[in-house]
């Protein structure tokens, strides 16, 4: 089946490529005008991959697309939760949101067969597989030019669409496009994302015009502002929010209700430091946590360890991190391990010439959708080439955390 890359302001067969342009070469701060700009001309045309991708996808595939109970998208809500994102879809049309990757619900989709239902051929399929992002977007794509006298469902292609430019290949031009086409029909888009967006493409003002128009305290969704402020360089500041938050909550507590919000708090703080490459600051947040446990009798234990074990154990990892130099590890691929929330997960890390080839996770017992997020954690790590700048996947932190504390471990293994 052959697809066409359609731009919803006509609907209608772009006949055209362009290059898409991430980010200007110029350090010099553009304009949010000059944003807007790029992503009308870019959002609408087809990336330069199109033409070359074979669309194949299983012909028992439902094309109705209808909305599962297990599987709810949130439409026009706060997206999918990821990196600088905000939480998982709520709102939109009927109220049917629900946190997740890309904002879908993931519930029991073990339940549903791939080959024949979008959402769970999407989580199970697409998602996890980065040689498939490519083939995913393109079935949205159809489904939209399918749907599109459907009011909801288009609206859903849009967002989906947006979801998949930003969280599969960070196109942001594409991802802004497609989300601000879904705002029209859905009335709303995130604010946090959008954020990223035009910061990632070039215009830290036009970002922190966004961040601006969000509520910037700490609790409930604002957490990902904050982590927002981080990563855009603003590291002291975000820091300063929590320690603010940290500190209202000791002055309004009981005794066991702070040393639980407390450690909540310096988990936080340290993976923000952790996220920055400031690995002894994290260190002494990590020391923190295991403190504030011990004097307030709060080491509440779940699956994935007590609060004190993860904070030893991601305290050991920044440790390992500060000391650790890729020049120096020889070429090989090394495996270590580290608690995840079903127990012990193995990655294997493969080094040549001295770059990180791949992040391998070789066996877990993770739970899927938890997985299906986390993962992302292993690519990022390929791409950035280094720990920093790594962010710990919303809504899948354990997981996220024990991928980075094995890949760290083999890699310092490597290097002694």
């Amino acid at each position: 089946m052959k697809v066409q890359y359609t731009s919803i302001i006509l609907l209608a067969l772009i006949c055209f490529n362009v290059e898409i342009l991430a980010k200007s070469d110029s350090k010099k701060d553009k304009t949010k005008a000059e944003i807007d700009a790029l992503i009308e001309n870019v959002g609408g045309t087809a990336p330069d991959w199109w033409d070359s991708v074979e669309f194949r996808i299983p012909e028992t595939l439902d094309m109705n697309w209808p909305v599962r109970i297990a599987v709810q998208q949130g439409f026009g809500g706060r997206g999918g939760r990821n990196q600088f994102g905000g939480r998982g879809g709520r709102g939109g049309f009927r109220n049917m949101g629900g946190r997740g990757n890309f904002g879908v619900q993931q519930a029991a989709t073990s339940n549903l067969d791939n080959s024949r239902s979008i959402d769970n051929f999407l989580v199970q399929v697409i998602y996890p597989n980065d040689s498939r992002y490519k083939t995913g977007i393109k079935l949205i794509n159809h489904l939209m030019i399918l749907h599109k006298d459907d009011t909801q469902k288009l609206a859903r292609s849009l967002s989906t669409l947006g979801d998949m430019f930003y969280n599969l290949l960070e196109d942001y031009a594409r991802a802004a496009f497609w989300w601000q086409k879904a705002s029209q029909m859905s009335g709303s888009v995130d604010t946090l994302k959008l954020a990223r967006c035009y910061y990632e493409l070039g215009s830290k003002s036009a970002a922190y015009e966004f961040l601006t128009t969000s509520n910037s305290g700490y609790r409930g969704n604002n957490k990902d502002t904050i982590k927002f402020w981080a990563n855009i360089g603003e590291v002291d500041m975000a820091l300063e929010m929590i320690e603010s938050n940290s500190q209202t909550n000791m002055n309004m507590g009981g005794r066991f209700s702070r040393g639980s919000s407390q450690g909540v708090d310096y988990m936080f703080a340290a993976e923000i430091c952790r996220m920055a490459g400031r690995y002894e600051q994290a260190a002494v947040y990590y020391e923190k946590i295991i403190n504030s446990i011990s004097n307030n009798f709060s080491n509440f234990r779940s699956r994935g360890g007590s609060s004190s074990d993860r904070a030893k154990a991601n305290m050991e990892v920044v440790k390992l991190l500060h000391n650790l130099d890729l020049k120096q590890i020889p070429d090989g691929t090394y495996t270590s391990n580290a608690v995840g929330y079903g127990g012990t997960l193995y990655v294997n890390v493969t080094v040549a010439r001295k770059r990180i080839v791949s992040v391998e996770v070789t066996q877990h017992r993770e739970t899927y959708s938890y997985f299906s997020r986390a993962i992302q954690t292993a690519r990022k790590i390929v791409s950035k080439q280094d720990f920093k700048g790594v962010d710990i996947i919303s809504g899948a932190t354990i997981t996220s955390d024990a991928i980075i504390n094995a890949a760290a471990k083999a890699l310092a293994s490597a290097a002694e």
